[in-house]
C-alpha cells in the first residue's frame, strides 16, 4: 500500500502510525511522560548467624518459621471435600479472539460485502464466487478480482474484541463508502461476525450515517442449508428494499 494512504487508514483507525525510538536529528521533539520514580527501599541491616538457622535479632517466631524451612518438605495431601455435591471450581477462560474476513465488492446501486469462509484463505472458494456472482447480478455489478478487504485478527498476542472492531469496521465502511450519498449495504456474514460488529441480530438492517446495512447469512451457510439461510436473507432482503 502506498505509504501516505497507510498512513491515513491507521489515523482514522486511532492508531499511531509510526514512534521513534531514539530522537531524530531535525524532527519536532516529542513529549516526554512525567513518571514518578519508585521510591527506594530501606536496606536490610548486616544480621551475622548465631546458629544455623536463626540469625540475631530476628523475632522468634521467624526463626522458628526458618528452622522450619530448613527440614525436608513433602507434598501436602490433596484436601477432599466432605460434600460431594459441590462443584468442581473451574478457572476462568478468556473468550477466543475473533477472527474474520470481509470481501467489499460494488453493485450498481446495492453494494455486497461477504464474509471468507476461511479468514486466513486467499479469497472466497469456488462454490462460494458463483453464489457471490449470482448476488451481485442482482445488485448490477460483477466479482472483482481485487476486492478490498476488511481483516479481523489478533495482534501482537492481544485478542481482537468486539469493542475493538467495531471503531476499525466504522472507519473502514467510511473510507470506502462514506462519500457516495445514501446507499445500501448487504452484508453476508456469520451470527457471531455480525453480532460482534452491530451488537444486533441478522435480517435487521442497521444505519451507520447514509449507509444502511442488512446483514443476511453468509455464503457458506446459504450453500450448506438453504432452506434454513436462504429464505430468511431473501425475505428480508425484500421486506427491507433491497431487492
Amino acid at each position: 500500500m502506498e505509504e501516505r494512504l497507510r498512513q491515513r487508514y491507521l489515523k482514522q483507525m486511532g492508531f499511531t502510525p509510526w514512534v521513534a525510538a531514539v530522537p531524530l536529528p531535525g524532527a519536532a521533539p516529542s513529549p516526554l511522560l512525567d513518571i514518578e520514580p519508585l521510591p527506594e527501599l530501606n536496606a536490610l541491616p548486616d544480621i551475622k548467624p548465631e546458629s544455623p538457622g536463626v540469625q540475631q535479632g530476628m523475632p522468634e517466631q521467624v526463626a522458628a518459621l526458618l528452622k522450619a524451612d530448613e527440614k525436608p518438605r513433602l507434598a501436602a495431601p490433596p484436601v477432599q471435600s466432605s460434600d460431594k455435591t459441590a462443584p468442581a471450581v473451574s478457572e476462568p477462560v478468556a473468550a477466543p479472539s475473533l477472527t474474520f474476513t470481509l470481501q467489499a465488492h460494488r453493485g450498481a446501486q446495492i453494494h455486497l460485502w461477504a464474509e471468507q469462509q476461511q479468514a486466513d484463505a486467499p479469497g472466497l472458494n469456488r462454490e462460494e464466487l458463483q453464489q457471490l456472482a449470482a448476488l451481485l447480478k442482482l445488485f448490477g455489478g460483477t466479482v472483482s478480482s481485487d476486492a478490498k478487504r476488511f481483516f479481523c485478527a489478533p495482534t501482537a498476542g492481544k485478542p481482537m474484541t468486539a469493542e475493538n472492531v467495531r471503531p476499525m469496521f466504522d472507519a473502514f465502511l467510511s473510507g470506502m463508502l462514506g462519500r457516495q450519498g445514501e446507499i445500501k449495504l448487504l452484508l453476508c456474514a456469520r451470527e457471531e461476525t455480525v453480532q460482534a460488529l452491530f451488537n444486533s441480530p441478522r435480517y435487521q438492517p442497521v444505519v451507520r450515517g447514509q449507509i444502511t446495512l442488512l446483514p443476511v447469512s453468509s455464503l457458506t451457510e446459504m450453500l450448506a442449508d438453504p432452506a434454513a439461510h436462504k429464505v430468511p436473507s431473501w425475505k428480508a432482503m425484500q421486506t427491507h428494499g433491497f431487492v
